[in-house]
C-alpha cells in the first residue's frame, strides 16, 4: 500500500470524525442487508505513555435497526482502582439524522459489575441507559480512560458479530515509551485493510464490511473472523512489572509473581491430610482423597479485589476461611496435594464456551483456574476444584478440549486438557414399554450416561422430586399424561456414570386404526436436532463433541395382539456418523415383544460449506429411519 494513498485515506477518516450526518439514506443498501445494526465508525486510539500509564480513547457510532442490534452500541466502561474515566459521552440521534438526547459521564448508570457470588469487588461499570421510542435510531459514543494496568491490551475486531455491518473501523497505537510493541494479525486477508505499522506503533483501518448471518453448525466466530492481537513486551499489573515474549517466560512471571510462595498451609492441615491419606497405596488415592476433603470443606465464593483478581488467597487463609475463588481453591489444592508430596499445576482456561488460550500469541487471557496433576506416561488428572459434586478427574464441556497454559516453578507450557470422543460421550439406554389396547403404556427405562452427557444430567439427582418431574415431563413432552412412579438415581463418580431409573405410564403412546395400533419405534427421542436447508452456504460445518447412543426397546404387545407390519431394520454410515436400526420379533413366556436396537453414532469433526448438504441429507435419513412405525392388531376372536 502506497504511503500517499494511506496518508489521504486517514485524511479523510479525520474529516468524518467532525461529521454529524447520519440520515438513513446516506447509508449504502447493501450495508443493510441481515443487519440489525450499522457501526458507522468505531474508532480506538490507545497512547502508550508509560508501563503503567495508558490512555485510550474511543469513538463509537452505531445505527440501530431493531430490538437485537442494541447488543452492538457498547456504550460502556469498566473501571476500578487502576482504570478511570476521564470523559464520556453519548448523543442520540432520530432516524432523520436530528439530534434528540445527549447523555453527559454524570448522567451514565453506575453499577458493580459482578453479581451476588462475588464476594469482594472493586470493579464497576458506566453505561448508557437508554429505551428508544423508535427504530432505527443512531448512539455517538465517546470516552477517554486512563490504565494503569499493561498487561491487558484491547485487540482490534473489525468484524464485531453476526448480523451487524461495520462502515469504517480504526485501531491506533501510539506508543511514546521505547517498549517494543507485539502483534498478530489474523484473518484480514479477506478485508479491505489499509495499515501502517512498526514495533512502535501501530494504526489498522478497515471499510465496507457487510454483516454476515449466523449460520447453525458453524465454528466459532473467534476461529474465522479478522482480527489483530496486541501487547506490550514490558507490562504491568497492580505494580508487578514484567518482560517477555514467549509463553514460557510468560508464564513464570505469573506464577513467580502470583502463585509462588502462597502454598504454606498450617500444621495442623498438614497432619489431617497426611492422616487421611496414610492408607492410600497410590498418588491417584492420595488425590482423590483430597480432592473429596475439600470438596466437602469448602465453597465457591469470588475475589475479584484489586491484585486478588488475579492472585489466590493464601491457601492457609481458604482453610481459615472455608471458601476461596477458582484460584483461591485451586491453590489450596494445590498446597494440600504438595503436603502429601504429590506435584499439580496450577493452570489458566477459558471456562465456558469452547475457547483456547491462544498458543501462537503471549499475553495475559483465560477467565478460570483448574488443576492439572500429571502422571508418567498417562493423561494428566484434571480437577475442577469449585465444584461441591464435580467428580475426580471430570471436566466436562466447561473446560475440556482446548489449550490452556500451566503455570509452573521453570516456566509456562500450553497444553490441551482432555478431548471427551464420540465413544467417551456415551448414553445408553434399556427400556420395557408394556402397551395397553387403549393405546397407553407402562414404561421403565434405565439409562447411563457417561463423557460430556454425564455432566448434562448429574446434577439433577439434587433436586427436589417436583423439579425432577418437571424436568422428565419437559424431556418426554411428545408423551401425554405422563404419572411418576419411580424416579432414582445412581452416581458411581469414580467410574463417572450416572444411570437414571425411571418407571411411568402415559396415554396415546399409539394411535388407533380401527382394531389396529401404529406404534412408533423411537420411544426415546433424546436425538433431536434439527438441520435446515441453508442456500449458499458460507460458513463450515462444525461438529464440536461427537456423542454415541445405545438403546434397546422392547415393546410388549397387548394380549391378544399380534404383528401386522414391520418396518426392515436398516443401516446407514457416512463420513458424518453411522445408524444401525435393527428391529426383532420375540416370543418370551406367551408375550410378544418387538426389540428395537438402535446404535447412532455422531461424529466430531468439521467439514468445508459444501458438504452441509450432505450433512443435512444424513440428518434427515437418520431422523426418517427412527420415525419409523410397527402395525400391530387385534386377533380377531373365533
Amino acid at each position: 500500500m502506497n504511503k500517499l494513498f494511506l496518508v489521504c485515506f486517514l485524511g479523510f477518516i479525520a474529516n468524518l470524525h467532525s461529521q454529524e450526518n447520519y440520515l438513513l439514506s446516506d447509508i449504502d443498501l447493501k450495508m443493510l442487508i441481515d443487519a440489525n445494526a450499522l457501526v458507522r465508525e468505531n474508532t480506538l486510539h490507545l497512547e502508550i505513555n508509560d508501563v503503567d500509564n495508558i490512555e485510550i480513547t474511543t469513538r463509537r457510532v452505531v445505527t440501530v435497526f431493531n430490538e437485537s442490534g442494541e447488543h452492538y452500541i457498547d456504550a460502556y466502561e469498566n473501571y476500578d482502582d487502576e482504570v478511570s474515566i476521564l470523559d464520556q459521552e453519548a448523543i442520540i440521534y432520530n432516524a432523520k439524522g436530528e439530534e434528540i438526547k445527549k447523555i453527559k459521564k454524570r448522567d451514565f448508570k453506575d453499577q458493580s459489575n459482578f453479581q451476588n457470588f462475588v464476594l469482594f469487588s472493586d470493579n464497576r461499570i458506566s453505561y448508557l441507559d437508554y429505551t428508544p421510542r423508535s427504530y432505527p435510531y443512531t448512539v455517538e459514543y465517546t470516552s477517554k480512560i486512563r490504565k494503569g494496568n499493561s498487561v491487558f491490551l484491547p485487540d482490534w475486531w473489525p468484524l464485531e458479530g453476526f448480523n451487524v455491518s461495520v462502515q469504517k473501523s480504526t485501531y491506533k497505537l501510539t506508543n511514546n515509551t521505547e517498549i517494543p510493541v507485539r502483534f498478530s494479525e489474523r484473518n484480514l486477508d479477506s478485508l479491505d485493510i489499509i495499515s501502517a505499522n512498526s514495533n512502535l506503533e501501530l494504526e489498522y483501518s478497515a471499510r465496507n464490511i457487510p454483516a454476515i448471518t449466523y449460520e447453525p453448525l458453524s465454528p466459532s466466530l473467534e476461529s474465522f473472523a479478522p482480527r489483530l492481537l496486541v501487547a506490550l513486551e514490558e507490562y504491568e499489573l497492580e505494580g508487578i512489572r514484567g518482560k517477555s515474549t514467549d509463553w514460557e517466560n510468560f508464564g513464570k512471571w505469573q506464577y513467580d509473581n502470583l502463585v509462588a510462595g502462597r502454598d504454606v498451609l498450617p500444621d495442623a492441615i498438614v497432619s489431617k491430610m497426611s492422616n487421611l491419606t496414610k492408607s492410600a497405596e497410590t498418588i491417584e488415592e492420595k488425590a482423590r482423597i483430597i480432592y473429596n476433603y475439600v470438596q466437602n470443606n469448602t465453597r465457591y465464593i469470588a475475589v475479584m479485589l484489586g491484585i486478588g483478581g488475579w492472585k489466590p488467597y493464601t491457601a492457609a487463609e481458604v482453610d481459615r476461611l472455608g471458601y476461596g475463588d477458582c484460584k483461591g481453591l485451586s491453590n489450596y489444592t494445590m498446597a494440600l496435594l504438595a503436603s502429601q508430596g504429590i506435584e499439580s499445576n496450577y493452570t489458566v482456561v477459558y471456562g465456558g464456551t469452547k475457547r483456547d488460550i491462544d498458543p501462537d500469541f503471549t499475553k495475559m487471557q483465560g477467565n478460570h483456574i483448574i488443576l492439572s496433576i500429571p502422571q508418567e506416561n498417562k493423561e494428566d488428572i484434571w480437577l475442577e476444584c469449585t465444584s461441591q459434586d464435580t467428580p475426580f478427574n471430570y471436566l466436562g464441556d466447561f473446560t475440556d478440549n482446548r489449550f490452556v497454559l500451566k503455570l509452573k516453578p521453570e516456566g509456562g507450557e500450553i497444553v490441551k486438557t482432555k478431548r471427551y470422543s464420540a465413544d467417551e460421550n456415551l448414553q445408553t439406554a434399556n427400556t420395557l414399554v408394556v402397551l395397553k389396547e387403549d393405546g397407553g403404556f407402562d414404561a421403565e427405562i434405565k439409562r447411563t450416561s457417561y463423557g460430556v452427557p454425564y455432566g448434562d444430567i448429574y446434577l439433577i439427582e439434587n433436586q427436589i422430586e417436583k423439579e425432577q418431574k418437571r424436568y422428565y415431563r419437559e424431556e418426554f413432552s411428545y408423551l401425554q399424561n405422563i404419572n411418576f412412579e419411580k424416579i432414582n438415581f445412581s452416581n458411581d463418580k469414580r467410574k463417572i456414570e450416572f444411570v437414571e431409573n425411571l418407571e411411568f405410564s402415559g396415554a396415546h403412546l399409539c394411535s388407533k386404526a380401527g382394531n389396529r395400533l401404529l406404534l412408533p419405534l423411537n420411544f426415546l427421542k433424546e436425538f433431536n436436532l434439527k438441520v435446515d436447508r441453508v442456500q449458499n452456504r458460507k460458513n463450515n460445518l462444525k461438529i464440536e463433541r461427537g456423542k454415541t447412543y445405545k438403546n434397546e426397546i422392547s415393546y410388549q404387545l397387548p394380549v391378544n395382539y399380534s404383528i401386522e407390519a414391520l418396518p426392515k431394520s436398516q443401516k446407514l454410515k457416512t463420513e458424518f456418523g453411522e445408524l444401525i436400526f435393527n428391529i426383532n420379533k420375540v416370543e418370551k413366556e406367551g408375550k410378544t415383544y418387538i426389540v428395537v436396537d438402535r446404535y447412532l453414532k455422531m461424529e466430531e469433526g468439521e467439514w468445508l460449506p459444501e458438504k452441509f448438504e450432505n450433512f443435512r441429507e444424513f440428518i434427515n435419513k437418520v431422523h426418517s429411519i427412527n420415525n419409523q412405525k410397527a402395525v400391530i392388531i387385534a386377533n380377531t376372536k373365533t
